[in-house]
């Protein structure tokens, strides 16, 4: 169980504030609802009952800095995965960020950032529905990853990259 102030991932919306924990009447009934307020979306407040599990399975803790290293050293590894067909791309891509799985978020973003190098050497770019799947990508895992390693939601991105390039290259 969350607690007040502590920080927690839900879902789409990220990184989210614990407010509080209050009895709200809906239709009839008078339940539980954690009050969340998404850190990085000023205004913003999401209620989820304290008695919709598949709810709740969208919130969970942050990741810890040593477990954000592993995951990119563990992704930086392997052969990163293209999906030549724009439709099967784009239906993969968004089961990806419905499951908002860090390993896979990481993994998509990896194989993005490759294609749109490749394509850039060539002059061209990548479909404008692949950039938005980048965006919204780096958008879930930017603002946990900023919060955990204490860096700008703008800095992720060369994080991942270095730390990619470091265990990807081999040494001499």
């Amino acid at each position: 169980m969350a607690q007040v102030g502590q920080i927690v991932l839900y879902g789409t919306e990220g990184a989210c504030r614990v407010t509080e924990i209050c009895k709200m009447k809906v239709g009839h009934k008078r339940e539980e609802y954690y009050v969340l307020r998404p850190v990085h979306r000023e205004g913003a407040t999401v209620f989820v009952p304290l008695n919709n599990e598949l709810l709740l399975s969208k919130m969970r803790p942050l990741l810890t800095r040593e477990e954000i290293d592993a995951l990119i050293d563990k992704v930086g590894l392997e052969e990163p995965l293209w999906i030549e067909d724009a439709a099967e791309r784009k239906a993969e891509f968004q089961r990806i960020l419905l499951s908002s799985e860090h390993e896979e978020l990481l993994r998509m973003i990896r194989s993005l950032y490759q294609r749109r190098s490749r394509l850039r050497e060539r002059g061209k770019h990548l479909r404008g529905s692949d950039e938005q799947m980048l965006r919204d990508a780096e958008k879930l895992l930017n603002d946990e990853f900023a919060l955990v390693l204490e860096i700008k939601e703008r800095e992720v991105p060369e994080y991942i990259r270095s730390r990619v390039e470091k265990v990807s290259t081999p040494t001499k």
